[in-house]
């Protein structure tokens, strides 16, 4: 799929834009070598968790608004222009597009823009598929929580996390779903209802910080997060997706109750069980773990 993804971005994308493609603790060298083929910048963390690798990615990204996507995903012509053209507004923080089912392309409603302020918009604001950045805004807040997201234990919202305290730094976001890129949705049965339970989890312990920082905004978000779970579950037609719509609403509270005994550090949870670090391909297994290098970056070729 990376390779898929690296050549419509390729045809897709302005000249002079950076890419740069990071690696979140694979075990093959795959990913590199179809960096490498794309002669695109490649970075690799040995510990695995998208919020680990989305900052690394922020890390090393040498431009001042970052995009990220996914690698299923497929970008579409125009898909950056109009996004970069809202950073033109100091106070927009962060800008999202569209994601869509590379089999639902052709239903799909038209486009429109938004602006988005308040706390509690960032729960509407998009999807981690397509969303840009002021980097050094990212930086300043912390980056993505760690905690939060696919390969984490709350595995998912951190997308929404970052939406949310952008706004509560008083930033607006713009959504703007003329912009858009085709998703390859490859999730069927019991893993496509493990990611939804995952999704309820991050969503869940998302609300939990907010209980804790901000009561009255908390419990509302978790109030939202909980009655759109309710409907999407009670309304689905489909009995599979309805199952994956049920896990959902049943693993919010659940990240609640579970995130409430993380510590928390400001706005960001207390990452004291970070998962184990995983050897590149080819590394000497004598070298000790505490001793190889957590991050490397192969520029272009």
């Amino acid at each position: 799929m990376l390779r898929e993804a690296l050549r419509s971005i390729a045809a897709a994308t302005p000249a002079g834009v950076e890419v740069l493609v990071v690696d979140s603790g694979s075990r093959t060298d795959e990913t590199r070598r179809v960096a490498r083929e794309a002669s695109v910048a490649y970075v690799r963390s040995d510990v695995p968790g998208l919020s680990i690798a989305r900052n690394l990615g922020l890390a090393h990204a040498e431009r001042p608004l970052v995009l990220f996507t996914d690698d299923d995903c497929v970008a579409v012509p125009g898909w950056v222009d109009g996004v970069l053209a809202h950073f033109a507004d100091e106070r927009v923080g962060a800008v999202t597009g569209r994601m869509l089912d590379h089999t639902l392309v052709a239903d799909a409603a038209p486009g429109r823009v938004e602006r988005l302020t308040g706390v509690l918009r960032g729960i509407d604001a998009g999807h981690g598929a397509f969303m840009t950045f002021r980097r050094e805004l990212m930086l300043g807040l912390g980056g993505f929580d760690e905690v939060l997201g696919a390969g984490r234990r709350f595995a998912g919202a951190e997308d929404l996390d970052a939406f949310c305290r952008v706004l509560a730094a008083g930033y607006a976001i713009v959504s703007d779903t003329t912009a858009t890129v085709h998703h390859n949705f490859t999730r069927q049965d019991d893993d496509h209802i493990a990611l939804y339970r995952g999704y309820g989890l991050g969503a869940g312990a998302m609300a939990d910080k907010w209980i804790r920082s901000r009561p009255l905004t908390g419990l509302a978000m978790a109030g939202l997060l909980i009655g759109r779970a309710a409907l999407g579950a009670v309304r689905w037609p489909d009995p599979r997706e309805r199952s994956a719509r049920l896990a959902l609403l049943k693993a919010i509270p659940q990240g609640i109750g579970a995130a409430a005994r993380v510590p928390r550090r400001g706005a960001l949870f207390v990452d004291a069980d970070r998962p184990a670090p995983i050897a590149p391909a080819g590394a000497d297994d004598a070298v000790p773990e505490d001793e190889r290098p957590r991050l490397t970056r192969t520029e272009r070729s």
